[in-house]
């Protein structure tokens, strides 16, 4: 994955995460070209990231 790539799904993941929940749909088909496998692995490292240690 390259750095370019990285950072559009921590722009998407930041987008979501502060967006109000109505808007995650049209968020998400906007930005189809970016949900894919790699994504879904940077969605898990971040929400691991939220997690308490040892949970």
């Amino acid at each position: 994955m390259n750095e370019q790539r990285q950072q559009a799904y921590l722009n998407l993941i930041e987008r979501l995460l502060n967006c109000p929940s109505e808007e995650e749909a049209e968020i998400l088909e906007a930005n189809q070209d970016l949900v894919d496998a790699e994504f879904l692995g940077m969605l898990e490292a971040v929400a691991e990231n939220f997690s308490p240690q040892g949970v």
